[in-house]
C-alpha cells in the first residue's frame, strides 16, 4: 500500500468515527503508542514479563495508524515527508546510520 493510500484510508475511518482529535491530543497518543512499542520489544527480548498478547508488529501498526492520523490532521503528505528525509539522509547523513559494532 502506498503512503497516500494509507492516509486516505485512515482519513476515511477517522471521519466515519467522529473526526480528528485536537492535534496535541493526537501527539500525546503518538507518544503513548511509542511507549507500547517499547514495552512489546522489551517483552519480546525477555526484559519484561509477558502480560499482554499484543506483539511488536501490532504495536508498530498502532503507532503507524496514529502517525498517519497526526500527519493528516496537520495537512502533511507522508510521501513528501519521507522523500525529503530520505534525500537528506542519503546526501548528508550516510555515516550516521552505519551499523555500530556491538
Amino acid at each position: 500500500m502506498e503512503l497516500s493510500q494509507a492516509q486516505a484510508r485512515v482519513d476515511g475511518w477517522v471521519r466515519e468515527h467522529g473526526g480528528y482529535w485536537d492535534r496535541f491530543h493526537i501527539l500525546a497518543r503518538l507518544s503513548e503508542e511509542l511507549g507500547e512499542v517499547a514495552g512489546a520489544l522489551q517483552r519480546e527480548q525477555g526484559l519484561r514479563p509477558r502480560q499482554s498478547s499484543a506483539d511488536l508488529g501490532e504495536e508498530v501498526g498502532d503507532l503507524l495508524f496514529t502517525l498517519i492520523a497526526f500527519a493528516n490532521a496537520n495537512g502533511l503528505a507522508l510521501d513528501a515527508c519521507l522523500g525529503k528525509v530520505l534525500e537528506k539522509i542519503e546526501i548528508r547523513d550516510g555515516e550516521a546510520w552505519k551499523a555500530k559494532e556491538r
